[in-house]
């Protein structure tokens, strides 16, 4: 007999059921649309909005808010609002602050995404939201300065699991079975002239939709508290 430790089997159990209960949304490989302009639809005129790394780039300036911060682990000549590390602890000041957070191609910057999660949802008003993207088959990009790093890569049971504590999860498949080795082996080239002519949804219609949201280029997220 085996030398069992602690209770393995009852928190596999858990942590399957975790991941069934993330709901997967093909829209993203099956629709050549924008994520950051659905983001705009989804933020009010009574919403105060938290931007991590001013990640809405061209879009930023058409959020229209009550309030509108922005927060950077490094100071920048025209943002952050904030200089926080979300790996850090955290600070009092910002919690139940925001109704919307924003925090696109983020997280894999972050040495301790597990910490930053937590400080995100504690800045997070009850019943609030947080938009973000995460890459999982996606290349390296640091800049060669190390201005920022790049640590971590996400699967869909990963993401299951990083974000267990809020109330709905999510994912929306980026890039499908097909066009994800593509993109990194052509890599600025693929954007430029195949996802501009939607080459790529028609690529990733051969597969089926469970491979094409399991080895996808990353994920879009939707968080409720």
């Amino acid at each position: 007999m085996p030398k069992i430790i602690g209770n393995p089997e009852a928190k596999n159990i858990e942590l399957r059921k975790l991941i069934q209960k993330t709901k997967l949304n093909n829209f993203y490989i099956k629709n050549h649309s924008n994520f950051r302009e659905e983001i705009l639809k989804q933020i009010n005129l009574e919403d105060d909005v938290l931007d991590i790394g001013k990640s809405m780039r061209e879009k930023f300036s058409k959020i229209k808010s009550k309030s509108l911060e922005t927060l950077d682990v490094n100071l920048f000549q025209d943002y952050p609002d904030i200089v926080f590390d979300l790996s850090d602890e955290f600070d009092n000041s910002l919690e139940n602050k925001y109704d919307k957070i924003i925090c696109l191609a983020i997280l894999e910057h972050v040495y301790d995404p597990f910490k930053a999660i937590i400080n995100i949802r504690k800045m997070l008003k009850k019943n609030g939201t947080v938009f973000g993207y995460v890459p999982f088959l996606y290349q390296y990009h640091a800049p060669n300065d190390l201005k920022f790093q790049d640590y971590f890569r996400f699967s869909k049971d990963g993401l299951s699991y990083l974000f267990k504590e809020f109330s709905q999860v999510e994912l929306f498949p980026i890039r499908g079975r097909i066009s994800t080795p593509l993109q990194i082996f052509f890599s600025t080239k693929w954007k430029k002239y195949v996802e501009r002519f939607k080459l790529n949804i028609l690529l990733d219609k051969f597969i089926s939709d469970k491979k094409n949201s399991e080895q996808c280029s990353g994920y879009n997220f939707i968080l409720k508290r």
